[in-house]
């Protein structure tokens, strides 16, 4: 399965270095035409009696039309797909985790499993903000915690980088979310790594900004050789993973506020800068960093440790003699996903029937509406005002429970008061915390 996703992720990086090679030779995206087919002339002879005829030449075979592929939708498809995989094979590695007796006998391939799914997860986000489908996400960010962690990321991602961080006194907050402003300067950190390949000192300093009317957090990411530089250095758009994490750094910045600018000399030093606006005075600052994403060896912002990807998951919803009673109704079409959300919910005490197309479903609520009290829905489609399956819910089953699985915020839908919503990709630990959420509501 990880070879699969990895298989994936490996043709879209060649599409992008097709793209990236002929932006650079001023040639159009998608496929080369073919050259036309090579004139046949026709010579004239005497005619004779018996004399084969001569062929007659045909018209040159008109060039197939391009493709018109798009690296943008490209990405978008395979985050989506990518965002299911990851659900149900994160499911399957915390099962194993499960079956060890204890903590000692732990199988270290579990543990090795789930190093690799994060790195999946850390692909999966960088395809969905390169694609421009990341929506907005307003927050606040206090900056110093997040530096830190992010230099411990930095660090992990390439050995031997030193890294050094000057920041002037009292950084007001910045007008942007944490995990939007961890995962932009993340990739950042990860595009100018690729960009000077080998080169190890890299400086972070953070400053105020007074180049506009409106004052602005200047954020600055140096990275030098430490010895003479290279004699014949790499171009970076040559690498189509540069571009994947560039891209995918410039798009959040660009869509939350912000702005960046690189500097490169090939072969000595490459530094790339990012301005975001500050908080305004009239909001209120909440704890700094409360829900960043937390790397190995941080603490959250009460100061207890942060819990890492290892840890053992908290066991299952503990049900309620009410709970028994309801049955559950998963429509999930991709069978691993299908196991998980099963598995969870019959641990919480549901009847599950599952089912991988709207036809069953429709099936299960028509014949017994008052057996289901929860669905579980894994496509946005399905809830529209002209699908089959919306329009049986309203009639047999008006206050019925639904739980959304697709990737993204579902969107303003008054026409279900009661959905709730959890994101693919999810973790074990995320579709616990919803189904407990949405099983005790009400």
């Amino acid at each position: 399965m990880i070879e699969l996703l990895w298989l994936l992720a490996g043709a879209f990086g060649a599409l992008l270095a097709q793209r990236v090679l002929q932006r650079a030779n001023g040639a159009p995206a998608g496929r080369a035409p073919l050259p036309d087919a090579p004139q046949v002339q026709a010579t004239t002879t005497p005619s004779a009696p018996n004399a084969p005829v001569p062929p007659v030449p045909l018209p040159p075979t008109p060039p197939p039309p391009p493709l018109g592929l798009d690296a943008h939708r490209i990405a978008q498809t395979l985050a989506d797909e990518l965002a299911t995989l990851l659900s149900g094979v994160e499911g399957r590695a915390h099962n194993l985790i499960e079956a060890a007796p204890d903590r000692t006998q732990l199988p270290h391939a579990a543990e090795g499993l789930l190093a690799a799914i994060q790195r999946l997860r850390v692909l999966h986000t960088k395809l969905v903000a390169f694609s421009g489908d990341r929506h907005a996400e307003p927050g606040v960010t206090a900056l110093e915690p997040l530096l830190r962690g992010l230099s411990d990321e930095l660090q992990v991602h390439q050995l031997g980088l030193e890294v050094r961080r000057e920041s002037a006194m009292h950084v007001p907050p910045l007008a942007a979310s944490p995990r939007i402003v961890h995962d932009a300067l993340l990739f950042l950190g990860a595009a100018i790594l690729r960009a000077e390949r080998g080169a190890n000192n890299l400086s972070l300093t953070t400053e105020l900004c007074f180049r506009d009317d409106e004052p602005q957090v200047q954020i600055e990411l140096a990275l030098e050789w430490a010895r003479e530089p290279l004699p014949n250095p790499t171009p970076p758009h040559d690498d189509p993973a540069f571009t994947l994490d560039f891209e995918a750094a410039n798009h959040l910045i660009a869509g939350h506020g912000g702005e960046l600018s690189v500097h490169h000399l090939p072969g000595r030093s490459i530094c790339a800068v990012v301005r975001w606006p500050l908080l305004r005075r009239d909001i209120e600052v909440e704890p700094a960093n409360a829900d960043a994403p937390a790397v190995h060896g941080e603490t959250t912002g009460n100061g207890e440790p942060a819990a890492s990807a290892t840890d053992a998951p908290p066991r299952h919803v503990a049900p309620t003699p009410r709970d028994r009673h309801g049955g559950a109704l998963v429509l999930e079409s991709d069978p691993a996903v299908r196991a998980l959300l099963s598995q969870e919910l019959k641990a919480a005490g549901r009847a599950v029937f599952a089912c991988a197309d709207g036809a069953a479903a429709r099936t299960f609520l028509e014949a017994t509406p008052e057996r289901f009290e929860l669905l579980v829905v894994d496509e946005a489609q399905r809830l529209d005002a002209t699908d089959p399956l919306a329009a049986t819910i309203r009639r047999v089953a008006p206050q019925l429970r639904i739980l959304a699985l697709w990737r993204g915020p579902h969107g303003p839908q008054p026409e279900w008061p009661g959905l709730q919503h959890v994101a693919k990709p999810f973790g074990v630990h995320e579709l616990r915390a919803a189904l407990a959420s949405i099983l005790t509501a009400g």
